[in-house]
């Protein structure tokens, strides 16, 4: 059994395991380095007497706590994703899958390596020479809140947890808003030199956006609508 050594000195010493204390000497010791107060045992009893202490490797105790640990976590991680399949149901577990692949890994622009977190993050043209910073950083952090909304009404027993179904619109509508931004910037600096310019650099502009995109904010919309509705349920079952 495991057990630490509470005091040792000259040839004897205390251990204890589940609050119970044993005598022992160094004759009972079988480790090579020399037993010291605080150590990690495996302690051998016979007639509830020791024949046999020896040192618990501490890597080998830290392996053995880390897995404990992510046994725990992982349980307790398996429990709150079927509770949160239960409470959205297949259609919003689904409509959430597809917006974290679409948000998370769909190039927004044609031909450009920005995702819904770079539009969040906003950007200027400029900044597409660059387009790996852009995908991370508080963007990229308001994404993936957005996905973890689903299990808002897990957490949160009320009426209104459902509006959280509404986030995913929320951060695609900022990107968005983003996006049109950059637009009009580009297309108000080509309008100073030729209006024809301006508008054929609009159209090229909006045309360049990937149907991955609109099928975002058609996912987006439709979580947002779910949330909705459930909310409306649930308020008028709480004054029924």
């Amino acid at each position: 059994m495991r057990g630490t050594i509470l005091h040792f000195e000259g040839t004897q010493g205390i251990v204890s395991s589940g609050g119970t204390q044993y005598p022992f000497t160094l004759e009972q010791w079988r480790s090579d380095v020399p037993p010291q107060t605080g150590q990690q045992v495996e302690i051998v009893l016979e007639n509830n007497t020791v024949i046999g202490v020896t040192k618990i490797d501490t890597t080998r105790v830290a392996q053995e706590k880390a897995t404990q640990y992510a046994a725990q976590y992982s349980e307790k991680a398996r429990r709150i994703a079927q509770a949160t399949y239960q409470e959205a149901g297949r259609m919003v577990t689904v409509a959430y899958g597809l917006f974290a692949l679409l948000a998370l890994f769909a190039d927004t622009v044609r031909n450009i390596p920005i995702t819904l977190p770079g539009l969040v993050n906003g950007f200027s043209w400029g900044d597409l020479l660059y387009p790996d910073r852009l995908n991370g950083g508080f963007g990229l952090l308001l994404v993936l809140l957005a996905i973890l909304s689903i299990a808002v009404p897990v957490f949160w027993r009320d009426a209104r947890a459902s509006l959280a179904y509404a986030l995913p619109l929320v951060v695609t509508v900022i990107g968005l808003y983003h996006l049109m931004t950059a637009i009009s910037d580009v297309s108000s600096i080509a309008g100073s030199f030729d209006s024809r310019l301006s508008d054929s650099i609009r159209e090229h502009a909006f045309q360049s956006i990937t149907l991955w995109f609109w099928l975002m904010v058609l996912v987006a919309g439709y979580l947002a609508w779910v949330g909705f509705r459930r909310y409306r349920r649930n308020k008028s079952a709480s004054f029924a």
